[in-house]
């Protein structure tokens, strides 16, 4: 668990590229946006996989049967609550950066857990990356030094 200062010091750490250690990354991809999780794997596969994940079940079955990254975590899908979960984690501070990929085309019933998961973030000041730019800037920062 940490503190509120620990959380300040972390998120200025991934924002700047200066962590060692290994981090827990929050990675949820919704229904129709797993063309870019697999994208963002390719690109970041050594940082994905020197660091804890966490993922909703159906993204956790599709870097399952898709890719070689082994997630540490499974929480319901996103429809039972999963995003919910994740919220709660981040919330608890076992969860250091999420990543959080939304179809913008289409609307999910669940969609409004979704921005629990948002407005949690930017309560506890960490790092969330909702489009492949930001993820993918966030995740060659933690590179930088891991």
């Amino acid at each position: 668990m940490f503190y509120e200062q620990d959380l300040n010091i972390k998120c200025d750490q991934i924002c700047m590229g200066e962590l060692t250690v290994k981090i827990h990354i929050a990675l949820v991809v919704q229904e129709g946006m797993k063309d870019n999780l697999q994208k963002l794997v390719n690109e970041h596969k050594t940082v994905l996989s020197n660091n804890y994940i966490v993922s909703t079940k159906g993204t956790a079955d599709y870097l399952h049967e898709n890719t070689e990254i082994i997630v540490t975590e499974i929480v319901n899908s996103g429809q039972e609550g999963g995003d919910i979960s994740i919220a709660n984690m981040l919330l608890e501070g076992d969860i250091d950066v999420a990543i959080f990929l939304l179809n913008p085309i289409r609307y999910f019933p669940h969609c409004q857990d979704a921005y629990a998961l948002m407005r949690v973030c930017n309560f506890k000041n960490i790092p969330l990356a909702m489009n492949m730019k930001t993820a993918g800037l966030i995740l060659s920062n933690i590179s930088r030094e891991s």
